[in-house]
């Protein structure tokens, strides 16, 4: 899940579509489709937010054998730019998922994602301590954790995921 929420938040697709098994299904509500078009519809709408950013919360997670049904809580903070405007997007809802243990590696194999609430607002000013000589996040790999060399592992698949 996380690695999923990081592939999201840097446009990352390989971790986005290593969250997920080869032959699953997502329904986003307003996207659908196979492990590709996951992938393809994050990465292309990623490049709409200037900044992302997902909160994993609250896990139940009901173990049956080599699938596992799981709800998991998200919030999503993104930097939008709309008609030369600044807005800040809040989404919160759960991530419904079957996950398979398939040759010991448990993904994603069906989602479903439920929307509770949303809100945008516009950013009337930001915080004056956040400067240009700041450290930034950016949506691709020039992100400053992938220079974290466990985080590299991460997302070449050498390190185990827990």
């Amino acid at each position: 899940m996380y690695s999923y929420a990081r592939g999201t938040d840097r446009c990352d697709p390989d971790l986005i579509a290593d969250a997920y098994h080869e032959d699953a299904w997502d329904d986003h509500g307003n996207f659908r489709g196979g492990r590709d078009v996951v992938v393809d519809t994050i990465v292309g709408r990623g490049a709409a937010a200037r900044a992302s950013m997902h909160h994993l919360g609250n896990v139940l997670i009901e173990l049956l054998g080599d699938t596992a049904h799981v709800e998991t809580y998200f919030m999503a903070c993104q930097d939008l730019e709309i008609d030369g405007a600044r807005f800040t997007r809040m989404r919160a809802g759960r991530y419904l998922d079957r996950f398979e243990r398939r040759d010991g590696r448990w993904r994603v194999a069906h989602r479903t994602v439920v929307d509770d609430w949303s809100r945008l607002d516009e950013v009337v000013a930001t915080a004056p301590s956040v400067t240009d000589e700041c450290h930034r996040g950016t949506r691709d790999r020039t992100d400053p954790s992938y220079g974290l060399s466990d985080f590299s592992r991460l997302r070449s698949g050498r390190s185990e995921r827990i």
